[in-house]
C-alpha cells in the first residue's frame, strides 16, 4: 500500500539524517580535532542589517586561526554595508575579506552571482555557503565539522538547522515540508552514494572545493531559484560522497515567523520545484490530496459498502485499514520530528492534514503570482519566465560533469 511504502521511505530518511551533537563530541570536551584543511566561508548578505552582525561575530570567534571569512554585501539598501565594514575596520583583512557588489550582470540571479564572487576571492580547500542570518552556536564548530567529513572522505555536508521557536502549525507545516524534501533528494538511499538524487540547504553547505570546481562551481546555477538545492543534487550526480545532519541545537537560522508567511516565504521558488509546470502541479496536487485525505475516503466508503455487501467485516476492514496505516506513518513521523524539535506528536498528526492543504495552496500561490507576474522578483531585481525555464538546472546533468 501507498502508505506502507512511504512510512517506509520517511524512517530510511531519518535514520539517513543524525543528530550532529551525537556525532560531534556532545560536550564540546574533548580534545580539539587536528588542524583541519584550510576553509573559506562564503556568507552572501541582502539586506541583512538585523542579523549579519551576530552571523560574523559568532563566524570570527570560530577557533580556527586559518579560517578566511568572505562576505558578500549584495546591493544591499539598508545598513548592512555600513555593518560589514565597521567589523571589517577591526578584523584583519587575511581573516575577514568584504565584497561590496553593486552591479549584477544579465543572466545571472542575485545571490547564485554573490555565492560566485565570494567562491572567486575564497582560498580553502573546503568551502562553506551560508546565508547572512546563520548563527553557529558553538566555536569549535567548523572545525570539528571539516575533521568528520575528512573523517569520513565526505565530499558534501548539509545541515538541516535549528528554526525555533516556531508556532505549532508552522511547526506543522515544516514537519510536513521536510518530508516532502526528503524525498525530493533520495535521502532514504543517501548512505548508498549513488549518482543520483542529493540535495543542499542554504543555511550550510560545506564543499570540497575539487568537487565544487568539478560542477563548473555556480555557473551553471546562475539562473536557478533553488540553487542551494540544485547544488547538492549536481554534486551528487557527479560522484561526490554527500551527506545530511541534524544540527539542532547547533545552527539556528530563523526562517519566516508563521505558517502563513512561509507559504508567503515560499512564493519566489516553489514553483521552480515543479519546473515551472502546470502539468506537474496538477500531478503532486493529486498525489498530496490522495495521501492527506484518500485513506479517509476509503474508511467511509468502506462503512457505506459494509451495509449491503456480502461480507460487511471484510468490506469493512478493507475500507478501513488504509486509514490506520495512514495513522501509524503520520505519528511515527510525528514522533520522529518532536524528538527533535519538541512539541505534542498528537497535536502535529493532527495537524497533518491542514499542513497538506496549506502547503499545496503555497504551491499553486507561486505558481498563480509567477504566472500572473510573468516571472519573479528576488532581491528586488525582476526576471521573466522564460529566462527562468531556460536556466534551470535539469535533474541528471551532473552525470556528464
Amino acid at each position: 500500500m501507498a502508505w506502507t511504502g512511504y512510512g517506509m521511505l520517511l524512517r530510511r530518511a531519518a535514520r539517513n539524517l543524525p543528530l550532529l551533537q551525537d556525532t560531534l563530541d556532545p560536550e564540546g570536551t574533548g580534545p580539539a580535532p587536528p588542524s583541519p584543511p584550510s576553509l573559506s566561508v562564503v556568507v552572501t548578505a541582502r539586506d541583512e542589517a538585523e542579523g549579519i552582525e551576530a552571523t560574523v561575530q559568532r563566524l570570527l570567534a570560530q577557533r580556527d586561526p586559518g579560517l578566511q571569512i568572505v562576505v558578500v554585501d549584495d546591493r544591499s539598501s539598508d545598513g548592512t554595508a555600513a555593518i560589514l565594514d565597521r567589523l571589517q575596520a577591526h578584523v584583519d583583512r587575511a581573516r575577514l575579506e568584504v565584497i561590496h557588489n553593486r552591479e549584477l550582470p544579465p543572466g545571472w540571479l542575485g545571490k547564485c552571482h554573490a555565492c560566485h564572487l565570494g567562491a572567486a576571492r575564497a582560498r580553502g580547500e573546503w568551502l562553506l555557503f551560508m546565508d547572512g542570518d546563520v548563527e553557529l552556536a558553538r566555536d569549535d564548530l567548523l572545525a570539528r565539522v571539516v575533521a568528520l567529513a575528512e573523517e569520513r572522505r565526505l565530499d558534501h555536508v548539509a545541515l538541516v538547522p535549528d528554526q525555533r521557536p516556531v508556532s505549532a502549525p508552522q511547526s506543522a507545516l515544516l514537519m510536513v515540508f521536510a518530508q516532502m524534501y526528503l524525498l525530493a533528494s533520495r535521502l532514504h538511499e543517501a548512505d548508498s552514494d549513488r549518482r543520483r538524487g542529493g540535495g543542499g540547504i542554504g543555511a550550510f553547505n560545506l564543499v570540497r572545493r575539487s568537487a565544487y570546481d568539478r560542477i563548473g562551481g555556480h555557473r551553471l546555477l546562475k539562473m536557478d531559484p533553488a540553487d542551494d538545492f540544485k547544488l547538492g543534487r549536481l554534486l551528487k550526480e557527479s560522484g561526490a560522497r554527500q551527506r545530511f545532519f541534524d544540527a539542532v541545537g547547533l545552527v539556528r537560522c530563523p526562517w519566516h515567523k508563521g505558517a502563513l508567511n512561509v507559504a508567503r516565504g515560499l512564493e519566489k521558488n516553489f514553483f521552480a520545484g515543479f519546473n515551472y509546470s502546470l502539468l506537474e502541479l496538477i500531478g503532486h496536487t493529486a498525489l498530496g490530496l490522495a495521501l492527506a485525505f484518500g485513506p479517509a475516503a476509503t474508511a467511509v466508503a468502506g462503512s457505506l459498502l459494509a451495509a449491503s455487501a456480502p461480507r460487511p467485516t471484510t468490506v469493512l476492514l478493507a475500507g478501513w485499514i488504509p486509514l490506520v496505516l495512514q495513522a501509524l506513518v503520520v505519528w511515527s513521523g510525528a514522533r520522529i520530528w518532536t524528538e527533535r524539535q519538541g512539541r505534542s506528536p498528537l497535536l502535529l498528526a493532527a495537524l497533518y492534514p491542514a499542513a497538506i492543504l496549506l502547503l499545496l495552496a503555497a504551491a499553486w500561490n507561486s505558481a498563480v503570482r509567477v504566472l500572473a507576474r510573468g516571472g519573479i522578483v528576488w532581491r528586488d531585481t525582476f526576471y521573466a519566465l522564460r529566462d527562468l525555464r531556460a536556466g534551470l538546472v535539469p535533474r541528471g546533468i551532473g552525470r556528464r560533469l
